[in-house]
């Protein structure tokens, strides 16, 4: 990105996060903040790729999608003097030795709520239990949501099981 594409790229003026103590997440009811965000382990570009119209919450929406959240609510921008950005669409990368790169100082992503009927686990009805008979109900509702991406489960129902069951913990099947 030239100084003048730098110029014409435009973000939200009004940062609300911007004194908040930044750790690598803020988790709330609503959002998930991400503090110098990446993806494939750069730093992810403000833009969408090479091209200032695509900037911002677009390249946020993106990066919040495929982490399995709603929309950004809110994000920043820095300019990068020392390492490598990429694009969330086209995966192309800007090296600061030769461009001007800029990337999100944070990105803050909705959390949407998701029901799942029977939840499965490699083709297996999950089990109500963590590990067998340990940590049943809210611990394994909880681990559940936290690798689909979610903060924690709000609700749960467990119910007998008339097939085989995985616990979560330790994948056992019962």
């Amino acid at each position: 990105m030239t100084e003048q594409q730098e110029r014409a790229v435009k973000g939200p003026s009004d940062f609300t996060w911007r004194n908040m103590a930044m750790n690598d997440s803020v988790n709330t009811e609503d959002f998930i903040m991400f503090s110098s965000p990446t993806h494939h382990e750069k730093l992810v570009d403000y833009c969408l790729e090479f091209n200032p119209k695509d900037c911002g919450q677009k390249a946020a929406d993106l990066y919040c999608y495929e982490k399995n959240f709603g929309p950004a609510v809110d994000y920043a921008k820095r300019r990068v003097y020392d390492q490598v950005t990429l694009t969330m669409d086209e995966h192309s990368t800007c090296t600061p030795e030769d461009n001007v790169c800029i990337a999100f100082e944070f990105i803050a992503c909705s959390v949407l709520e998701q029901v799942y009927y029977h939840p499965v686990m490699h083709e297996y009805a999950l089990d109500g239990c963590y590990n067998f008979e340990e940590g049943c109900g809210d611990d394994a509702a909880d681990e559940f949501c936290r690798l689909q991406g979610y903060v924690e489960a709000k609700a749960y129902a467990m119910t007998e099981a008339d097939e085989l069951t995985m616990t979560i913990g330790n994948h056992a099947v019962w």
